[in-house]
């Protein structure tokens, strides 16, 4: 009995030491998952001021000025408060997102997205394909909604989407969009250089100021630009109009000999 009580008090700080690593690796994967789903969206600058007040705050704790560490953890407390607030629609759609995989996924596969960065192969993303079904599309007054991914994680904002892992091609996206075809509804989404899914729901935005001939494409492809970095094509089915949103704004009446430069532009690593 002593034998293994002196052994235990040997152990017991190595055991501390390993919990102490355990708890820093389990810290940082859960930062990084949150910096992976708010990277390019609007949250992100209001997740680095939390997260370097939160520093400052222990730095101070531990320099021992305890009058400075109430003063910044009350502010972290009503900071908290307020994202809350601010990004409650966002906050709804992740828990959903988060109750929606874990009952269909495989734990495993479940938590391999948690505390993981995606290492899928990335396709070259084919700007020509897609500018050249765009503007066919135009001339025939087919309405088209195509979103490409460029930083942010999209796929809490795409909702009710038919999964889709194809090459692009011209001829693919245009019969997508074709009037006749059951799933030219909603917008086509294009990730990692390949086509994703096709008839997702987008969050409209709320803007009181669009113009009332715009319909709900544009409305849908702006209120993604409004949250995400996401580039969203669009194509008016009354008008044939090629329109582009994105950093939250709507260019419109984008001309077909300028439509592959802006987009080959806009997609370039920033």
């Amino acid at each position: 009995m002593n034998f293994l009580l002196e052994y235990w008090e040997a152990l017991f700080p190595l055991v501390q030491f390993g919990a102490r690593i355990l708890d820093i690796i389990l810290v940082a994967a859960i930062v990084l998952w949150l910096y992976r789903l708010t990277k390019g969206t609007q949250a992100i600058p209001v997740f680095m001021g939390l997260l370097t007040i939160y520093l400052i705050w222990k730095v101070v704790s531990f320099a021992g000025l305890p009058v400075l560490a109430e003063l910044l953890g009350q502010f972290i407390g009503v900071g908290i408060i307020a994202v809350i607030i601010v990004f409650q629609q966002e906050l709804r759609q992740f828990l959903f997102s988060i109750g929606d995989r874990a009952n269909i996924d495989k734990p495993k596969k479940w938590l391999n997205k948690i505390i993981s960065i995606r290492h899928e192969d990335r396709a070259p993303l084919k700007v020509d394909e897609i500018c050249s079904a765009v503007i066919n599309l135009s001339s025939r007054k087919e309405g088209a909604l195509i979103v490409i991914q460029r930083s942010s994680d999209l796929t809490l904002h795409l909702q009710a989407s038919t999964k889709l892992n194809s090459d692009i091609f011209g001829p693919l996206i245009e019969a997508t969009f074709h009037k006749d075809n059951s799933m030219h509804d909603g917008g086509m989404y294009i990730a990692i250089g390949r086509v994703r899914a096709v008839r997702c729901v987008l969050p409209v935005t709320q803007r009181n100021d669009i113009p009332a001939e715009l319909g709900m494409r544009h409305r849908a492809a702006l209120g993604l630009a409004e949250k995400t970095d996401a580039l969203i094509i669009i194509v008016s089915e009354e008008t044939g109009l090629i329109s582009i949103a994105m950093d939250g704004e709507l260019h419109r009446g984008i001309a077909t000999n300028d439509l592959q430069e802006i987009v080959e532009k806009e997609l370039k690593p920033r």
